[in-house]
């Protein structure tokens, strides 16, 4: 199973994707549905827990679900949150660790737009979040 494998995912963007071992943290470019990025050679077979693809508009979250043997795509853009209520999408930037921004490839922030909405109780939750690089033109 290729856990990567989607077409759904921006052309070129950057991958987070959550290893036991590590995570990796890097450019890529989509090749025939699969991302190509540098990474750790070893892990290049290995399939990580969760997997965010993602450029400035969109973003595509996969997730292993090892209790039920599936995994899920989910699939965030930006067009969306035109369309929600702007009192419920908060977006906030957030640093990335300089171990990741030394080589100058990846942005020294990301921009992470919280979704909320109101339960049946009138309680407010988080419902989802998008991450997005920033509009940094780095890509």
């Amino acid at each position: 199973m290729n856990l990567f494998l989607t077409r759904n995912a921006p052309a070129r963007g950057y991958i987070l994707a959550y290893y036991p071992e590590r995570l990796v943290f890097e450019p890529y470019v989509l090749r025939e549905g699969v991302p190509v990025f540098e990474g750790c050679e070893a892990l290049r077979e290995a399939v990580p827990q969760e997997c965010h693809l993602f450029d400035d508009n969109r973003e595509v979250r996969i997730i292993r679900r090892e209790s039920v043997g599936d995994t899920l795509e989910l699939i965030l853009t930006e067009e969306e949150e035109r369309g929600m209520d702007p009192d419920l999408v908060f977006p906030e930037e957030v640093l990335v660790k300089p171990e990741y921004t030394a080589t100058g490839r990846l942005p020294g922030k990301l921009k992470i737009i919280n979704r909320y909405r109101y339960t049946e109780y009138d309680t407010l939750t988080l419902d989802n979040y998008r991450i997005s690089s920033l509009n940094t033109g780095a890509l």
